[in-house]
């Protein structure tokens, strides 16, 4: 739970900082890249190559690369019928629609709403 709260705060980070304070986050790509497949947070470690593509302008070819390399990131989800899209196709479809680097204006953690529900 602490690496998915680590890798989901990241996540989020992206989604509402100025693409000029994340450096870190090239440093992470690097990491997703060469570890994402023997990870137990994969579902998070993929996420965050999705929103760094598609919310961090000069980001998108780095996660484009990285989500090209990784490819497809098999994760158990159970009885769902969640489906975890390609990360690049994900970000090509956002690019598509010219809406990279639109960033949020608040974050909230899902988690925290599902209980409160």
């Amino acid at each position: 739970m602490v690496l998915v709260s680590g890798w989901s705060t990241y996540s989020n980070y992206v989604s509402i900082t100025s693409d000029n304070e994340l450096s870190e986050i090239r440093a992470l790509l690097k990491k997703v890249k060469n570890t994402i497949h023997e990870e137990k947070t994969k579902i998070c470690d993929e996420w965050l190559c999705h929103l760094s593509g598609c919310l961090c302008t000069e980001l998108i070819v780095e996660a484009k690369n990285v989500a090209e390399h990784i490819g497809k990131v098999h994760v158990d989800v159970g009885n769902s019928v969640c489906k975890i899209p390609l990360a690049k196709e994900y970000i090509e479809k956002v690019e598509s629609k010219d809406r990279v680097g639109v960033k949020r204006k608040t974050c909230i953690c899902k988690e925290n709403l599902r209980r409160q529900a």
